[in-house]
């Protein structure tokens, strides 16, 4: 399995702001928590319409658990964004995702994210 390569297929999604792409990798039901806001993969979906995400980095990519049908990864990503009104979207954050195995396809259950302090 490449879990790394759906994540990116996430970020891309989110950076093209194409809700139809995110949800196939996303459950509906999926728990988000982003910013501390917690919503649905549903309600997310609804928000990649006005996502603004120019750019991004991923690095430290890991899976921490892993067997035939879940995996839970952890990374760091840098974001940059587009529009300055943004700014409090850019950053260095920490992230953890887990994806399960459903009817044969890898679908995002959970994600949650924290901002990245100096370390």
């Amino acid at each position: 399995m490449d879990i790394k390569q759906k994540e990116i297929e996430m970020w891309e999604a989110a950076k093209c702001r194409d809700r139809i792409t995110f949800l196939e990798l996303v459950c509906t039901d999926a728990v988000m928590i982003c910013g501390g806001f917690r919503c649905s993969g549903l309600e997310y979906s609804n928000i990649i319409k006005d996502f603004d995400l120019a750019e991004y980095v991923i690095s430290d990519f890991k899976a921490v658990n892993e067997t035939e049908d879940t995996c839970q990864v952890h990374y760091c990503i840098e974001t940059f964004v587009e529009d300055t009104k943004n700014i409090d979207l850019q950053g260095q954050f920490h992230i953890t995702s887990t994806w399960k195995k459903i009817n044969g396809d890898w679908k995002l259950i959970f994600n949650m994210d924290s901002r990245r302090s100096g370390f």
